[in-house]
């Protein structure tokens, strides 16, 4: 769909405002329907009363039951169960399109609600954060912005969905703009401020306004404490790297269980449960224990039990397949350990500051160092306490507590996810699309090659016959090649009556560069500005000298064309599944043509797509069709075999020139 300048403001104007509602609303309903679970089932306001007053068995019980159906509903919503979210929502805006299934999104957030209401050590703000990115994904589909409007919508979504989980809208901008999208522009900051400020309007219209663990006042009454602070944001780096350790370590250690997922959640649960009936205090995302903590009512055996015991349960949980937030407890273990820290500061130095002040600045350095974002941290440290006078106290701990994590574990906790899932997450924004393309996604097949013991009239022959620059020659140790230019010396001694040219290719070919298969965009663009004809040799790892393949430096501006300025007028990506695995593929498109989605037009609406007439009378072929008000409306159909009439909301996969989408695109406003 084409829409005029002003139907495009407009319908962009419309979604922001859409998505702060559509955030703000779910994390209403969210909180809300949590404090209902824990009275419906419980008989408790929260988590922590619940388990408090419950029987020993029941605690056990609870979080394994709740953990076996948390993830059987992530294998429902998704073939990547479990997880915490964002890493997933990275993917979508910095690498992809931000595609994000509000289907699936809404499946995480029910498993999430499971394992929560039943004691879960896992935070609320994941199934926030992704149904708001969710919801940025589908408003923006539906009014037919461009792909860089449907990836700032996403992040306004997961920023809209952050402030209603803590009621901190600077620290949700902060937290997208330096986590999520890396840029700071007015084309990202303006929806992101416009849905934040609409979302927590709403949450704190509900729910209450003021800072989430209520005012609190801190005050730094010398210098010298800010030692201490360092101190402590050192130790804070420490423990959240030890954290981040431990999450990839349960991940492995589930991972090897060879179990259903329903039993690899049960045993997460059964881990919690069985922590929470000496420490109830580990269960749920830790919200009350940290207002205990921020009060100074827990002792210092307490505090470091519960550091090691949240730590434990929470690996447990998130690593055995319950999808859900990893925030909160961090905030959590950062409280702890600035709950410590401060006793110390208490003991050795009466007179120097307040407890609560510590575990305000242990909670920024802990976020600080999980997800490599200071600035934000110390915003949200703020913003939680409603008081300046902590400010610089956090400025000072969450730059040491990154600084000592970044040298401990490299990764944030994001960021490491995606690492083990395989996809590289490099400094700035074009690195890391231009890593996540490798040289098997761009793959041409069949090159032209040559056995090294081949005579040389074979290659010259070749290369005359296929209009080609270079052969390549193999068998040997290692790919050469013969290119125009040396072809053309032979060829002009020959003339000359010169010596005979050399008897075989392996004799006279040059060695060429060659690429590995698992080479990024990067790798491969070094690789070419090597060579004079556009193309180098891939390789197959296990045979280095066996060439599968070619990228040519055509192939490799048209990829770059697609991955960085998302134009799908060059080259386009496509992707299928065989059983659980995504395929993708790049393909060259005719000159003067993309593939687009668009609404269907006006006029085809109540009978089934006319997909001879599309192609025929329009030059548009319809690829495949998907119904906007059903429930599998994430799902693609096949136009051609699906007898459903066309319906006002479809959507259309099309390919086709320019001016043949813009003229379907005129038929839809008829």
């Amino acid at each position: 769909m084409r829409l005029r300048p002003v139907e495009k403001h407009l319908a962009y104007a419309a979604a922001m405002i859409a998505v702060g509602v559509a955030a703000g609303l779910f994390g209403i309903v969210f909180r809300s329907g949590l404090s209902l679970g824990f009275r419906a089932f419980f008989g408790a306001p929260d988590v922590l009363a619940a388990f408090e007053r419950t029987p020993l068995p029941w605690r056990i019980l609870a979080p394994t039951l709740g953990g076996a159906l948390a993830a059987a509903l992530g294998v429902v919503a998704s073939r990547r169960a479990g997880g915490h979210g964002v890493a997933q929502i990275l993917e979508a805006v910095v690498l992809g399109r931000g595609v994000i299934s509000l289907r699936t999104a809404l499946w995480k957030a029910a498993a999430s609600f499971a394992a929560i209401v039943s004691g879960g050590s896992i935070g609320r703000e994941g199934p926030l954060l992704q149904v708001g990115a969710a919801a940025g994904s589908n408003l923006a589909e539906l009014a037919g912005l461009s792909p860089r409007r449907v990836r700032a919508l996403v992040a306004a979504g997961t920023a809209a969905g952050f402030a209603s989980a803590y009621n901190t809208p600077i620290a949700a901008v902060l937290f997208v703009v330096e986590i999520i999208t890396g840029v700071v522009s007015l084309e990202v900051v303006l929806p992101i401020v416009v849905a934040t400020a609409i979302s927590t309007w709403m949450t704190r219209a509900a729910l209450g306004p003021g800072p989430l663990y209520g005012p609190r006042a801190f005050a730094l009454l010398t210098g010298r404490e800010l030692l201490t602070y360092a101190v402590l944001g050192v130790l804070t780096g420490a423990v959240a790297s030890s954290f981040m350790g431990a999450l990839a370590g349960g991940a492995r250690a589930f991972a090897r269980l060879r179990a259903p997922a329903w039993v690899r959640g049960a045993l997460g649960g059964l881990v919690v449960g069985l922590v929470a009936t000496r420490l109830p205090q580990v269960a749920g995302n830790g919200y009350e224990v940290i207002q205990l903590m921020l009060d100074g009512r827990l002792g210092v055996a307490m505090l470091a039990l519960l550091l090691v015991a949240k730590l434990v349960a929470t690996t447990a949980s998130v690593s055995s397949g319950s999808p859900g937030g990893v925030f909160t407890p961090s905030l959590f273990l950062g409280a702890a350990t600035g709950g410590l820290v401060g006793a110390a500061v208490a003991a050795v130095m009466p007179a120097h500051g307040l407890a609560g002040g510590y575990v305000l600045v242990g909670m920024a350095g802990a976020i600080a160092a999980t997800t490599h974002a200071p600035i934000m941290a110390s915003v949200l440290g703020f913003e939680l306490a409603g008081d300046y006078g902590v400010v610089l106290p956090l400025f000072i701990a969450t730059v040491l507590a990154t600084l000592v994590a970044r040298r401990l574990r490299g990764d944030s906790i994001y960021t490491a996810e995606l690492r083990r899932r395989g996809i590289p997450w490099e400094r700035n924004l074009e690195q890391r699309i231009a890593s996540v393309v490798r040289a098997r996604d761009i793959l041409e097949m069949d090159p032209l090659t040559v056995d090294r013991d081949a005579p040389v009239d074979a290659a010259l022959d070749l290369l005359a016959r296929a209009r080609a620059r270079v052969v390549f020659v193999t068998g040997g140790p290692s790919v050469a090649a013969i290119d125009l230019h040396l072809a053309a010396e032979l060829w002009s001694a020959a003339a000359r009556g010169g010596a005979a040219p050399a008897p075989s290719c392996g004799a006279v070919a040059a060695a060429v560069p060659a690429a590995r298969l698992d080479d990024s965009l990067l790798e491969l663009s070094e690789k070419l500005f090597e060579v004079d004809w556009g193309e180098v040799p891939v390789v197959d790892g296990a045979t280095p000298a066996r060439v599968v393949g070619v990228v040519s430096r055509r192939t490799l501006l048209a990829t770059f064309d697609r991955e960085l300025l998302q134009r799908d007028r060059l080259y386009t990506r496509v992707a299928w599944h065989e059983g659980q695995t995504e395929i993708a593929d790049y393909l060259e498109l005719p000159r003067g043509h993309r593939v687009e989605i668009v609404a269907a037009p006006a006029t085809a609406v109540g009978s089934p797509p006319d997909v001879a007439g599309l192609r025929a009378r329009d030059g548009i072929n319809l690829l495949a069709v998907r119904h906007g008000t059903r429930a599998d409306r994430d799902t693609w159909l096949d136009p051609a075999a699906s007898p459903d009439a066309v319906r006002a909301g479809d959507r259309w996969m099309v390919i086709g020139t320019t001016a043949a989408i813009e003229r379907l695109g005129a038929r839809r406003r008829l």
